[in-house]
């Protein structure tokens, strides 16, 4: 049992160095600690490809695994702007001044 699973161990290292692994200034860099996260169930670990999004799941409602998903990509905040609703007024004379109110 131990081998087996110092085995799959290094086979799991190994795939894990070879998909985080990145080429920068003629330089091969590994980044672990930002796209790798180690659990504690060796025998259930595998090394998932592909971009992962953590999500803390704030209601119990909330789906745990959604198949297919859409993923739309924004480089802008989503909100809401509500736009003025009274006109800007400029006043010039007193006239129009008491004449408005």
């Amino acid at each position: 049992m131990l081998h087996k699973s110092h085995s799959m161990n290094d086979s799991i290292a190994l795939d894990a160095v070879k998909t985080v692994q990145f080429e920068e200034n003629g330089r091969k860099e590994i980044d672990i600690k930002k796209y790798a996260r180690v659990e504690e169930i060796i025998e259930d670990s595998c090394v998932l490809r592909g971009v992962m999004i953590n999500k803390d799941v704030t209601h119990s409602g909330i789906r745990r695994f959604i198949k297919n998903p859409r993923i739309l990509l924004l480089d802008f905040s989503l909100e809401y702007k509500k736009g003025k609703s009274q006109p800007d007024i400029e006043i010039t004379r007193e006239e129009d001044f008491t004449q408005i109110l």
